[in-house]
């Protein structure tokens, strides 16, 4: 696909002249080509426009377990003009009736998985709910849908500045808050991705992760159309699915978060499998032990391991750490991506030399543009054109960056800053231990002197 593609529209409409005849989406043992993607897609369009109003200025919300679907609700809606609303289903109550209220759909694409407050919080909005697969009484139930509609033509005529997604972030206070990713950034993020990682057409990419999560919504389910490669989909991030789904369709990357590799290391069953066709494990999330990347090489050995980061609040994932590292500089998240500014500041807002801890903050430019209904919020974090992301980091001489925990995360004894994250690295070092987390406590008795 050329470089002159600026909207997921284009996109779209592209792969599926383009790679008609290649594999798409594998779900639930079914392969989709890009002619069956645009088929059904096409078919949902005409009926999220006819029966929802659907089209520009508009929201679909998908809210489903892994699955073909959400790839086909999501060209459906992006070729529609509209903006796709990721829903997390396992926000409590509170913030799930929030993020339909504020991201207001037209339209709630969902399966089982969702509890069923979110269905009825829908309805109580007035929110058409159409159904996939056996579930409670559903407005409409997807199979129905399609057999209504015929496919319309579909124009990807769409401004790259139109929101895309709008994908809401619940920080550590507060209610979820929704950042806006337009078409122009997806699209920024997808060539960023592909520069950072190496990421090729004939990719069989595996999303394990939910796709309420950016590296799935912003990224995998993006490039996989971008450059023809195929998407299989796993309902749940259990090994026993994950590792038999990687050797029956010959998976090459593996996306997911250090627990999910730990897990994948510890399988019992791992030897009974065929894995040799994977040829990246990236991560991100939390820190990776050294002893799980360790492992990994003796279990995979010649398949590279990255550590990646990013935030949802940027335009694209923003750093990545190559496997040559991986276990040379395990803390850090690796150096800045092509087309991505950041850089350490103290609290006057001045850049701080290599080594020492500050704020990591990024250029506006890589930021998305704003908050969704949330008019000012984001210009709070704007300081002199550069964005404050509260997360405490120091990059190297070399120009490899490491992040230290939240600003609010840090903890003062006897006069020093202690790091959270740098004692929960230190503990994780020992071999019976499997996860840990460190927090503050106020100091009593006798301690308290030397807080004083």
């Amino acid at each position: 696909m050329s470089d002159d593609v600026c909207t997921m529209c284009e996109t779209i409409a592209r792969a599926a002249a383009d790679w008609a005849d290649r594999p798409a989406v594998i779900s639930d043992g079914r392969l989709w080509t890009y002619a069956d993607v645009a088929e059904a897609s096409g078919r949902l369009a005409a009926w999220l426009k006819d029966k929802c109003g659907v089209g520009p200025d508009t929201r679909v919300a998908i809210a489903m377990r892994n699955r073909a679907e959400i790839v086909v609700a999501y060209c459906a809606a992006i070729s529609l003009g509209a903006t796709v609303l990721p829903v997390n289903y396992r926000l409590g109550d509170e913030a799930l009736a929030h993020v339909l209220r504020e991201g207001g759909p037209a339209c709630l694409v969902a399966d089982e998985a969702p509890d069923a407050s979110l269905i009825a919080e829908a309805r109580e909005l007035g929110v058409t709910v159409l159904g996939v697969g056996a579930a409670p009484e559903w407005d409409e139930r997807w199979d129905q849908a399609l057999a209504q509609a015929l496919r319309p033509h579909v124009s990807a005529d769409v401004n790259p500045d139109a929101p895309a997604v709008i994908l809401y972030t619940s920080g550590t206070t507060g209610l979820p808050k929704g950042a806006v990713m337009p078409h122009r950034a997806l699209v920024f993020n997808i060539r960023t991705a592909i520069a950072g990682h190496g990421l090729r057409p004939d990719d069989v990419h595996l999303l394990a992760i939910p796709y309420f999560v950016p590296t799935a919504c912003y990224t995998l389910v993006n490039l996989a159309a971008y450059q023809g490669a195929a998407l299989v989909m796993a309902p749940d991030a259990e090994m026993s699915t994950v590792v038999p789904l990687i050797e029956r369709w010959r998976c090459t990357t593996f996306f997911g978060v250090p627990t999910m590799f730990f897990f994948l290391t510890a399988y019992p069953r791992l030897a009974e499998h065929d894995l040799r066709s994977l040829r990246l494990i990236a991560y991100s999330g939390s820190p990776m032990p050294v002893r799980t990347i360790r492992r990994l090489r003796e279990l995979f050995p010649g398949v590279l391991t990255h550590n990646f980061f990013g935030l949802t609040e940027t335009i694209a994932m923003t750093h990545v750490l190559p496997s040559a590292d991986a276990d040379v500089r395990p803390e850090s998240i690796g150096k800045l991506l092509p087309g991505i500014a950041a850089r350490i500041v103290g609290e006057d807002g001045q850049e701080l030399p290599p080594g020492q801890v500050g704020e990591l903050v990024f250029r506006r430019d890589v930021i998305i543009p704003e908050y969704w209904r949330r008019p000012g919020l984001l210009e709070e974090s704007i300081r002199e054109g550069w964005f404050h992301t509260g997360d405490l980091a120091s990059v190297d001489e070399e120009g490899y960056f490491y992040v230290h925990g939240r600003s609010k995360d840090l903890i003062i004894v006897a006069g020093q800053n202690v790091y959270a994250l740098e004692v929960e690295q230190v503990i994780m070092r020992l071999e019976s231990v499997r996860e840990v987390a460190v927090v503050g406590v106020p100091a009593t008795g006798s301690r308290r002197l030397w807080e004083s």
